[in-house]
C-alpha cells in the first residue's frame, strides 16, 4: 500500500491579479501554442517539431500519433483557425486525420473544416451553407450525428460567455487555455452564423436519409428463462446506486443478516442484507441514491435527451428539450448548478439501467449491490479533488467489498466506473486558494491515482475467482496511454468493454485499446430501467459492459465450474471481429455458450 497522501504540494494562495487577467486574445492564442508544443515535446518525442511543416506537408512523413498528441495538434489548429490561417488549420487537421492511432479520430475536427469551409466560401449566406454541407459530407453516415450536436448546443453568444466565465475559475493550464479559446475564439462566428450551419445540416441529413440504411447487425441475445439445468450464479452492479425494488425477483440476499442495526455475520458491516453501501451516513440497505423530490421532477423528464447528445442524436424531441434547458443557461451560477443537477439525475438512474441490463434474460442471476457515491465523483467531488479522508474512505470501500464478494462467493461484478488523472486535474484546478500551477495539480492528481489504483489492485488480488467486467470509458482514447482506471489494468480476471452502436460500429464516444479492451457490444441507446420504472434508452460503455456482464453470468449458469480466465477465452474467442481499421469483438452470445458448454465439459 503506498504512503498516506499528505497536501504538501498545496500552497498558500499568493496576492495579486489572476494569470487569466492577463490573456487578451493574442495572448491566449500565445500561450496555448507555446503550451500545446512542449506538451507534445513531453509526451511524443518522436514527433520532431523542427519537421511540423514536413508533417503537414506530407502526413504519411510523421509518425503515428498518439491521442495526447492529438488533443495539442487540436489546439494548433484551432489557434491558427482563430487566426484567420486557413490552409495551415486545414492541414492540421488532416495530419490528424490521417496518422492518429485512434482511429476514431479520423473523423476528427470537423466543426473546424466546416468552419474554414463556411469563411472561404465568402459573405453570401447560400454559397456558406454549399461549403459547409460539401464538409460535412466528408463524414460517413454513422459518423454525422454526433459532428452536428456542437451546433444545436450552443445557440447565443451568452451561453459561450458563460461558458468562458466558468473556465476561468479553473487554474490557467494548456487544457484550461484551450476550452477558453474554443468558447471565446472559435465558437462566436459560428453561433452567429448558425442559421447556415442548421441548413447545411438538414440538406446533408436529408441525402443520407435518401440512401437505403445499412442493416443493423444482429446481436446474439438467448434468452435463458427456460434453460434445463441452469444454476444460480451470485452476481454484483458496483455503481452509484440501485433500486432494489425493481429485481426482488433476483435480488440476492445475504441470509446471515438482517435488518436490525446490527452486524449479525460479524463481517464489520451492518445490515449487508443485499450489498455494501459508501455514501455518506446511508446505511447498508440504502442501496439507491435518492436526489431530492424536487430535482426528480425538474430534471428526469431530460435523462434520455442528455444521453441522445452524447451519443450524436441531436435532432431527437428528447435532446431538443435538452438544448432549450441549456439555452437558458446564460450566466455561470445557472449553468453550474444545471450541471450539478443533471449529474444528481444521472447517479440516481444510472447503476438502476445497468442492474437491468446485467440481468435481463437471466431468471438465474442473483443480484448483489454495491452502491459507492464516489464511484461517481460528479456529486460528491463536484469541482474539487478528495480529500485524505475521503480517500481512506474509499479505501475502507473496497476493501467492504471485496470481503463481501468473497464471503458469498459473488462470481461476476459489472463496474460500470472510470477514473483518469487528467480528469482529477481539472476538478482540483477549481481549487486556486490551493493550487496555483498546472505542475501543482498533476502532483496531486496523479498521488490520487495511484492510491486509486492500488485499491482496485487490491479487490482485483483479492477476488481471484471472480470476473470484474469494467467499461472502458466515454473518452475516445486510448485507456493504456491514458492510464484509465480500471480499464487499463491487465489482470486475469478483469475483461475491458468498449461500445458499439445498433450497426456495429465503434461508438463514436468511445475509448479502446487493442491489448486492454478487445471486447464490444451495443452501447448505443441500450434500453433499460431506471428507478422509475420507466424504461429509457441510454448510451456509453456503461450500458456495453452490463451488456457483456449478462453473458458472463449466463455463462456461468451453465457451465459454473469455468475461471475469470476460461470465461474471458470464451467471450473473446467467440466474438465477431470488427472489420480494420477498428480492433475488438462483438461478443456473441450463442457462440460463446456453446463453446462454454464444450469447455465445461473438457473438450
Amino acid at each position: 500500500m503506498p504512503a498516506p497522501l499528505t497536501d504538501d504540494t498545496t500552497v498558500t494562495a499568493t496576492e495579486g491579479p489572476s494569470p487569466w487577467s492577463a490573456m487578451d486574445e493574442p495572448g491566449l492564442r500565445e500561450y496555448l501554442v507555446a503550451r500545446a508544443r512542449e506538451r507534445i515535446r513531453e509526451v511524443q518525442p518522436d514527433f520532431d517539431l523542427a519537421r511540423f511543416d514536413e508533417y503537414l506537408a506530407s502526413p504519411d512523413s510523421a509518425p503515428a500519433l498518439a491521442g495526447r498528441t492529438v488533443e495539442r495538434l487540436m489546439d494548433l489548429a484551432m489557434v491558427e483557425l482563430a487566426k484567420g490561417h486557413l490552409d495551415r488549420a486545414e492541414a492540421m487537421v488532416r495530419l490528424v486525420r490521417a496518422r492518429a492511432r485512434n482511429r476514431n479520430s479520423a473523423f476528427a475536427g470537423s466543426t473546424f473544416m466546416a468552419e474554414i469551409a463556411r469563411r472561404r466560401a465568402g459573405d453570401e449566406p447560400a454559397a456558406q451553407e454549399q461549403a459547409i454541407a460539401g464538409a460535412l459530407r466528408e463524414l460517413p453516415r454513422a459518423r454525422f450525428g454526433s459532428s452536428t450536436v456542437i451546433y444545436q448546443l450552443f445557440q447565443t453568444r451568452e451561453q459561450l460567455t458563460a461558458r468562458v466565465e466558468q473556465v476561468r475559475q479553473q487554474v490557467l493550464s494548456v487544457e484550461s487555455a484551450s476550452a477558453a479559446l474554443f468558447f471565446a475564439q472559435t465558437l462566436p462566428a459560428i453561433v452567429d452564423a448558425r442559421d447556415r450551419f442548421l441548413a447545411a445540416i438538414t440538406v446533408v441529413r436529408a441525402e443520407h436519409d435518401a440512401r437505403p440504411q445499412a442493416p443493423d447487425y444482429r446481436f446474439s441475445t438467448v434468452d435463458m428463462t427456460r434453460e434445463r439445468g441452469a444454476r444460480p450464479v451470485a452476481m454484483a452492479v458496483w455503481d452509484t446506486g440501485t433500486s432494489p425494488d425493481l429485481f426482488e425477483a433476483v435480488l440476492f440476499t445475504n441470509e446471515a443478516e438482517q435488518a436490525n442495526g446490527q452486524d449479525d455475520d460479524g463481517n464489520g458491516q451492518v445490515d449487508d442484507i443485499h450489498g455494501v453501501v459508501a455514501d455518506g451516513a446511508a446505511p447498508n440497505t440504502a442501496l439507491l441514491y435518492e436526489a431530492s423530490a424536487e430535482i426528480l421532477e425538474q430534471y428526469t423528464p431530460f435523462l434520455q435527451g442528455i444521453m441522445d447528445l452524447r451519443a450524436g442524436l441531436a435532432s431527437t424531441e428528447s435532446a431538443q428539450r435538452v438544448l432549450d434547458l441549456l439555452r437558458q443557461a446564460e450566466d455561470v451560477e445557472s449553468l453550474t448548478e444545471l450541471e450539478h443537477n443533471l449529474d444528481a439525475i444521472s447517479e440516481w438512474a444510472h447503476g438502476t439501467h445497468v442492474a437491468g441490463l446485467m440481468v435481463a434474460g437471466n431468471p438465474h442471476a442473483r443480484l448483489a449491490v454495491f452502491r459507492s457515491a464516489w464511484a461517481g465523483e460528479a456529486r460528491p467531488y463536484f469541482h474539487r479533488g478528495p480529500t485524505d479522508d475521503e480517500l481512506a474512505a474509499e479505501r475502507a470501500n473496497v476493501e467492504a467489498i471485496a470481503e463481501f464478494i468473497n464471503r458469498h462467493q459473488i462470481r461476476v461484478v459489472n463496474a460500470s466506473l472510470g477514473f483518469s488523472s487528467d480528469y482529477l486535474e481539472e476538478q482540483l484546478s477549481y481549487e486556486r486558494d490551493r493550487y496555483q500551477t498546472p505542475a501543482q495539480l498533476r502532483v496531486r492528481a496523479d498521488q490520487i491515482h495511484a492510491q486509486r489504483r492500488a485499491s482496485w489492485q487490491l479487490v482485483f488480488e483479492r477476488c481471484p475467482g471472480t470476473l470484474f467486467v469494467v467499461a472502458a470509458g466515454n473518452s475516445n482514447r486510448d485507456v493504456v496511454e491514458y492510464g484509465d482506471l480500471p480499464a487499463d489494468m491487465d489482470r486475469p480476471n478483469v475483461l475491458a468493454i468498449g461500445a458499439v452502436d445498433r450497426w456495429g460500429n465503434w461508438a463514436t464516444f468511445t475509448s479502446s485499446s487493442p491489448e486492454r479492451v478487445r471486447v464490444f457490444d451495443l452501447g448505443v441507446e441500450a434500453e433499460s430501467v431506471i428507478p422509475s420504472g420507466e424504461r429509457v434508452p441510454l448510451s456509453g460503455t456503461s450500458m456495453a459492459s452490463p451488456n457483456v456482464a449478462n453473458l458472463a453470468g449466463k455463462i456461468l449458469a451453465v457451465a459454473p465450474s469455468l475461471t475469470p480466465e476460461q470465461v474471458i477465452s470464451v467471450i473473446v474467442e467467440t466474438g465477431d471481429p470488427i472489420p480494420d481499421p477498428f480492433s475488438g469483438r462483438i461478443a456473441n452470445e450463442r457462440r460463446a455458450l456453446t463453446r462454454a458448454r464444450l469447455v465445461a465439459r473438457g473438450r
